[in-house]
């Protein structure tokens, strides 16, 4: 009986022995699946940011374009139609506030991401710094000051825009 005994204790140990491997591998592959996850869906992250990106960067020579004519006196106004990219934001800045850098201390027009929780204690001018690293801005010396914006999507009915002269400035609104 002692030696049943004995046999089966070292069976038993045997088992517990293989069980303790198969969670090491279980755990091992559960860990190469999250890291594969994890990569993949910074790749598609990634993509959508440059395509958003691009998308900034076409709209926002747009308006240069339609500024360009209105300092030149070839329009007065001008309406842009769908601009995007959806759920950005068009931002104004002006006179003595801070500006993002790539303004060079000038007047201008960004659209950028929004960033939540700027300008308090621990997080200050991570709008700009937004502005700077993914946004896209356009020197506008004579520029009026607007409140941002949220641009719309297609499907929401999008977001026009009128960009016109008043006086010697130039203002942008929502329409």
């Amino acid at each position: 009986m002692e030696i049943f005994g004995g046999l089966f204790m070292i069976n038993l140990s045997k088992k517990g022995m293989l069980l303790a491997n198969e969670v090491v591998k279980l755990v091992i592959a559960l860990i190469g699946i999250s890291l594969l996850i994890y990569l993949l869906f910074s790749i598609y992250y990634t993509s959508s940011q440059d395509q958003k990106l691009n998308e900034a960067k076409d709209t926002i020579g747009r308006m240069k374009d339609i500024i360009s004519r209105i300092n030149s006196g070839a329009v007065s106004n001008e309406k842009i139609t769908d601009i995007s990219p959806p759920s950005w934001y068009l931002f104004s800045f002006i006179g003595t506030e801070k500006k993002p850098n790539s303004c060079a201390g000038e007047n201008c027009l960004c659209i950028c991401d929004k960033v939540i929780y700027d300008n308090t204690l621990w997080f200050k001018n991570r709008q700009l710094n937004e502005c700077d690293s993914s946004g896209v801005c356009v020197v506008v010396k004579n520029l009026n000051k607007f409140n941002k914006f949220e641009i719309n999507s297609p499907s929401d009915g999008g977001t026009n825009v009128q960009i016109s002269k008043v006086g010697s400035n130039i203002e942008v609104k929502r329409i």
